[in-house]
């Protein structure tokens, strides 16, 4: 048969049939003329025809939202995905200044062996527990050809403490040698691993209190000559020294605060000898001579609130420790290092 070209449509249902319509029963695809099935020889009613108008409106539909959907979810993979924002430069911390505070030391790592991290304050305020005492670049030491030079290129950073609060820890009177008791912790500290990947290398040295902290701001910086080292560096025992012993701090009630221990087992030098230890008395005045020096006093027993004395533990040993304590029973509440004008701190 014929048929006109303007007049006769070839509709495809294999789409249809996935929504459920079945258009014709074995063929994939009706021939309709004017609303009649000729393939199947079955006449369609003019509302199927209609049916089949509207689903395939439907399909197109669909088809365009799912090629939509299939470009928005391409598109980005190709050209890229667009983000907003500002950008900002990385921040890589300065090392830090001589006389900044530190708040916290953290632990070393034992596994990659890189120094602990301080954490630097950039004001001195509140509570903290030391200070940043030396700064160094890790630029190639120079040449040393002794033991001497190689010590003055590295500085070590026990050895800084000393200077750094205007004292010298050692003292021979009267043939003993004394060397003052203060509770201090000096490490070295660098960079965190963030600022270390970006090629820092400094290190710097940090004397803290030991387990304690304190006010600031009070300058550790020749703090031994201005007499105001905080009461944390001191060292104080709650009943009595003990060789072994953990002190107290000093910060808190105590019996005794131990100011320095003296060695006189033998003798110093050729032009001086160490006195016997059978002479307690000689050891008693260099102990008290020694203590008028710490506490910045003409009379070490500030008019009698105090009593000084030097201990040997076990009697007989070659040790002695030179020691303050309150007087009638009384406790003290604070350290008497640099005591000067101030009154005894007692509880």
């Amino acid at each position: 048969m014929k048929l006109p070209s303007d007049r006769w449509t070839i509709r495809c249902v294999t789409i249809l049939c996935v929504t459920g319509v079945r258009m014709g029963q074995d063929s994939s695809c009706t021939v309709l003329y004017n609303g009649n099935d000729l393939y199947n020889g079955n006449a369609l009613p003019a509302a199927g025809a209609a049916i089949v108008e509207k689903m395939n409106r439907r399909v197109g539909g669909m088809l365009l939202f799912i090629v939509a959907l299939l470009a928005v979810g391409i598109t980005p993979s190709i050209l890229g995905r667009r983000t907003t924002g500002t950008p900002v430069a990385e921040v890589i911390a300065a090392p830090p200044t001589v006389g900044q505070c530190v708040a916290a030391i953290g632990a070393s790592n034992g596994q990659d062996r890189n120094l602990p991290v301080a954490t630097v304050l950039p004001t001195c305020s509140g509570s903290v527990i030391g200070e940043v005492i030396s700064v160094r670049s890790t630029s190639p030491t120079p040449v040393v050809t002794t033991l001497d030079e190689y010590t003055r290129a590295n500085p070590d950073c026990q050895g800084q403490a000393e200077s750094y609060l205007g004292t010298s820890r050692r003292t021979v009177l009267l043939g003993v040698q004394w060397t003052t008791s203060l509770s201090v912790n000096a490490v070295t500290v660098g960079p965190d691993a963030h600022d270390r990947a970006a090629g820092r290398t400094w290190t710097a040295c940090v004397l803290a209190a030991v387990g304690q902290s304190y006010r600031a701001p009070l300058p550790l910086r020749s703090s031994w000559n201005s007499r105001t080292l905080p009461s944390a560096f001191g060292v104080c025992w709650s009943k009595q020294i003990e060789q072994r012993g953990t002190p107290t701090p000093c910060t808190s009630a105590h019996l005794i605060q131990q100011l320095a221990f003296g060695f006189a087992a033998g003798p110093l030098d050729t032009s001086q000898a160490l006195v016997s230890r059978d002479d307690p008395a000689l050891v008693l005045a260099g102990c008290r001579r020694l203590a008028a020096t710490i506490l910045a006093v003409k009379d070490p027993t500030a008019g009698g609130a105090l009593e000084v004395e030097a201990v040997a533990d076990p009697a007989g040993a070659p040790y002695v420790q030179c020691a303050v304590s309150a007087t009638h029973g009384r406790k003290l509440i604070g350290s008497v290092i640099g005591l000067g004008t101030k009154p005894v701190p007692l509880a």
